[in-house]
C-alpha cells in the first residue's frame, strides 16, 4: 500500500517485477510504524552492527532515547544526491536506511579512479551519507545498509578501509535475516490482540521472503535425537524446511551427522 501511494507500482501493476524492493519497504516498515517504538522497531535496529564499538554505544542511546510514536519515518525521500529509501527522525538523531532484496548497490566507484573521497565518490552509500550530512540539522546521524546476507557481506567488507563516507555519518549494516530473529525474539505475552498480529504479520512477510535460516538445535531437540545418526533437509515448500530424521544411508554430500 504505501509502495503505491509514494507512486512506486504503477496503476496497472506493469512496473510490479521492477519493484520488489520497494514493495517490501513499504510494507515492513509502513506496519511497523503502526506500533510504539519500543515494542518492534526499536528491536530491529539493535542488530544494526557498527565497526567501531563506540558508535554501537551511540546507536543504543539514541534507540533508547525514543518511546511511543515519537519518531518520524518518511519513505524515498527525494535529494540532489539521490533517492533514499527512508528516513527515521527521531528525537536525537536522523536515519537513513537503504534498503536492498535482489539487487546491490546501484553505483560505485571505478577501480582505476584510485584515492576518491567522501566528496567525489559515486558510490550509492557515499551519495546517500551526503545527503545526511546535508539534512541532518546538526543531529547525529547514522546511514544504514539493509539486505539480505548475500548481498550485505560482500558490501560490508568492501566498504572496510574505504574512507568514502562523509566524516559525520556513521555507516552500519543490518541483515534481514537478523531483523526477522529480533521479531521472532519479541515476547508477545503483553501486547494487546492488534499489535500482536502486526508482529506475526511481519514474522510472516520475511519468512515469505526467504530470510528464516538455520541457526542450530535446541536442547529439547537435542535429547530426541539419535545419536550418531545422520539426517537430511528437504524443502517442504518454497521457504520451509524440514528435518529428516534419521535417514538409513551414508552421509553424503548435504547430509549431516548430530554427535550429542
Amino acid at each position: 500500500m504505501i509502495a503505491e501511494i509514494h507512486n512506486k507500482i504503477s496503476k496497472t501493476g506493469s512496473n510490479l517485477s521492477d519493484r520488489l524492493e520497494d514493495q517490501l519497504t513499504g510494507g515492513f516498515f509502513g506496519s511497523i510504524r503502526y506500533l510504539p517504538f519500543e515494542t518492534a522497531l526499536q528491536h530491529v535496529l539493535r542488530a544494526v552492527r557498527f565497526e567501531i564499538n563506540d558508535q554501537e554505544s551511540e546507536w543504543e542511546q539514541a534507540l533508547l532515547s525514543t518511546q511511543g510514536f515519537d519518531y518520524e519515518i518518511k519513505f524515498w525521500v527525494r535529494h540532489a544526491e539521490g533517492e533514499i529509501d527512508l528516513i527515521l527522525n527521531l528525537p536525537n538523531a536522523v536515519i537513513g536506511i537503504e534498503v536492498k532484496y535482489y539487487s546491490g548497490l546501484s553505483s560505485e566507484d571505478e577501480e582505476s579512479e584510485g584515492m576518491v573521497t567522501p566528496e567525489e565518490s559515486i558510490n550509492q552509500l557515499a551519495r546517500y551519507s551526503r545527503l545526511l550530512q546535508d539534512i541532518r540539522q546538526e543531529q547525529p546521524a547514522y546511514l544504514i545498509f539493509l539486505a539480505p546476507l548475500n548481498i550485505l557481506l560482500p558490501v560490508e567488507r568492501d566498504m572496510k578501509g574505504r574512507s568514502i563516507i562523509s566524516q559525520d555519518i556513521k555507516l552500519g549494516f543490518l541483515a534481514w535475516q537478523n531483523v526477522l530473529e529480533q521479531l521472532q525474539d519479541i515476547k508477545l505475552l503483553n501486547l494487546d490482540i492488534g499489535q500482536k498480529r502486526i508482529i506475526q504479520d511481519l514474522i510472516a512477510l520475511l519468512h515469505q521472503k526467504g530470510f528464516a535460516r538455520f541457526r542450530g538445535f535446541n536442547s529439547a531437540s537435542k535429547d530426541s535425537f539419535m545419536n550418531g545418526q545422520s539426517y537430511t533437509f528437504y524443502k517442504k515448500t518454497k521457504s520451509w524446511l524440514n528435518l529428516l530424521w534419521p535417514i538409513h544411508q551414508n552421509v553424503q554430500e548435504g547430509n549431516y551427522v548430530y554427535i550429542k
